[in-house]
């Protein structure tokens, strides 16, 4: 049979799930403040999803997978000789700015027994497919820096953006005054679909919007403290709590306007500090850390990431 692409269906969980556990190179489980050793069968569904999301059970697996496929987009799994040895995951969607109409590849995991087979590079070949058949202009990827080499190799050589991850203290920033009137989160992607992502801006905008309506009923998983639509400045914006971290807050955020970054932010700082969130969390281009400075914001960078993608 060889090297065979398809896409994915509720059938391949386990075997998916199988993919990405065999990156795992120790389970553990954390027994008061400290990490100890435990086999899978020891760990409750929560516990393995602490190892790399919901891949890691059939149970979060499947309710992923679902999400994934209802929403219209692409997971697809390669199998070598009937056995499904690799999976992709891509989101097909438009945006303004580099990108324009871009499938974003978010997920490429290959099982460890079956690496520099062409595994990796089949999966990116059919994501390039189907992009192409869908009207995409772009192909794009938030890689691990140690796989950066692999997508240029696979021809995602040009950087879309340059990202800084950035946290914010809640109370040390400036006073917002103004108050915005909240409305309603969009129910439609096609409602933002005009405005520039600006975190997390390593996913694509399609993919964080989609990623933000779906949900897994696990202790500690996510909670929306915030979110809404900002009509006086053109905003869309959700605090989300992080993994098991009700003081701290992920940002996302889309602006028609990026000049108005700085006033947005003090103002969810405000917001969050009044609902006792200590920190925000940011993924932004850093061409718009001057906007952050220049509005007296105070923030920490911790880390930086590119976005590859190539032309169509």
């Amino acid at each position: 049979m060889g090297l065979v692409v398809r896409l994915a269906s509720l059938d391949d969980v386990r075997a998916v799930t199988e993919v990405h556990c065999s990156d795992v190179k120790k389970w553990r489980k954390r027994i008061g403040n400290e990490w100890v050793k435990a086999s899978y069968e020891e760990l409750s569904v929560g516990e393995r999803f602490e190892h790399g999301g919901p891949w890691m059970s059939v149970e979060t697996c499947a309710v992923h997978l679902n999400y994934v496929l209802v929403s219209g987009q692409y997971p697809l799994v390669a199998e070598l000789e009937g056995k499904v040895v690799g999976e992709l995951e891509f989101y097909v969607g438009e945006e303004p700015g580099v990108l324009g109409k871009t499938g974003f590849i978010d997920v490429l995991v290959v099982h460890r027994d079956y690496r520099r087979r062409g595994v990796g590079r089949a999966l990116v070949e059919k994501a390039r497919e189907i992009a192409k058949a869908q009207g995409c202009d772009t192909l794009s990827v938030w890689p691990e820096e140690i796989a950066v080499p692999f997508y240029e190799k696979c021809g995602l050589r040009d950087v879309a953006y340059r990202v800084a991850y950035v946290v914010l203290d809640t109370e040390r920033q400036p006073q917002h005054h103004h108050e915005y009137r909240v409305s309603e989160f969009p129910r439609s992607y096609e409602e933002i679909r005009d405005l520039a992502l600006v975190s997390p801006r390593f996913f694509s905008s399609i993919a964080a919007w989609l990623k933000s309506r779906w949900a897994f009923a696990l202790e500690g998983y996510r909670e929306t403290v915030l979110e809404g639509a900002l009509r006086e400045v053109d905003a869309v914006f959700a605090l989300e709590t992080m993994w098991k971290g009700e003081d701290e807050c992920r940002v996302l955020l889309w602006l028609r306007d990026t000049e108005r970054l700085g006033e947005v932010l003090a103002w969810l700082c405000s917001e969050a500090w009044r609902r006792r969130v200590k920190r925000l969390h940011l993924a932004l281009e850093q061409s718009l850390l001057p906007l952050l400075e220049s509005f007296g914001l105070v923030f920490r960078k911790e880390k930086e990431y590119v976005v590859l993608y190539e032309k169509l």
